[in-house]
């Protein structure tokens, strides 16, 4: 077990209060200071700083307290996998509201055989990454970009992004992304991978979302693919959730002058998980080829 001085530090980053602190682990005010200041004395650390009677982690405190949260969440979870070894083995997984149509249902059809799948959180990328962090997901399938300092991963496959609109819009193909500025935009809310990727990309142009005319954020891709469908706007998604639609002549897609996207998809967890072993065993039991990080993919880096 951790020494409890590293869980007092890990309770103070979440309460950011002694006070808060003290009755979250049901001890006094002072004995958070006493074993924080002991802490920090045994390291030859500077790991809070109190100003104006505000409380805040350095940047080492902040490192070493989510090091020790990770910690005590994962030896929670050896502790349990020991105490029920002989029963079948659980998971929670997370996948962005991209991914959740088509590679979510292939994951859990495939682990139903012999895994149990308690929790299946779907959300974006933003919160799926939290989810991670705070134990609520042991991992998360990730289409959007994240911090490779924290987080591990394993390439599963490519993406292809693109732009679609309705096939009655008049547009030639291939534009260029000024001639489109005067159409109403159909875009993920903040904080979802697909929203950033195309945001990343608009600055690669000097160009940013407000430079459409006419913007509309919405949270589901499905209902997105629905209005493009009603010949409303245009939008830029993962191919593969309006490869039927393209098929069969409900939408179309249009080429962009400069715009060619493919995004890694990957499988999500903590940096140096001691179930690193774990995931991938499950990711190649559905994909042969996965790899940890972006080892034999060149082009996947994010």
């Amino acid at each position: 077990m951790l020494d409890k001085r590293y869980m007092t530090l890990s309770t103070l980053a979440e309460t950011k209060s002694y006070t808060k602190a003290a009755n979250q682990l049901f001890i006094t005010q002072p004995a958070v200071s006493q074993q924080i200041k002991s802490l920090e004395d045994e390291l030859n650390l500077k790991l809070v700083d109190v100003t104006n009677r505000k409380i805040k982690l350095t940047d080492v405190g902040k490192k070493l307290a989510t090091y020790v949260k990770q910690i005590d969440l994962e030896s929670s979870k050896v502790i349990e996998q020991l105490q029920n070894a002989n029963k079948e083995s659980s998971l929670k997984l997370g996948c962005t509201l991209s991914l959740s149509s088509t590679l979510l249902p292939q994951f859990i059809s495939q682990l139903s055989s012999t895994t149990k799948v308690i929790t299946t959180e779907i959300n974006n990328t933003d919160h799926i990454l939290q989810n991670i962090r705070d134990g609520k997901v042991d991992f998360g399938l990730i289409e959007g970009n994240f911090n490779k300092d924290e987080f591990d991963s394993i390439f599963l496959r490519k993406e292809q992004f693109i732009c679609v609109t309705n096939p009655t819009v008049n547009l030639q193909s291939p534009t260029t992304i000024e001639n489109i500025f005067d159409q109403s935009i159909l875009i993920r809310e903040r904080g979802s991978g697909s929203r950033e990727i195309f945001e990343n990309w608009l600055g690669t142009q000097n160009y940013q979302i407000e430079d459409f005319k006419h913007i509309v954020e919405i949270a589901s891709p499905n209902v997105i693919i629905k209005l493009l469908e009603q010949n409303f706007g245009i939008s830029f998604i993962y191919e593969s959730l309006v490869r039927d639609e393209i098929k069969t002549g409900k939408l179309k897609r249009l080429a962009i002058k400069g715009f060619d996207i493919t995004h890694p998809i990957n499988l999500v967890f903590m940096k140096n998980s001691y179930f690193s072993d774990t995931y991938l065993k499950i990711a190649r039991s559905i994909f042969p080829q996965a790899n940890f990080g972006f080892k034999n993919n060149p082009n996947g880096k994010a």
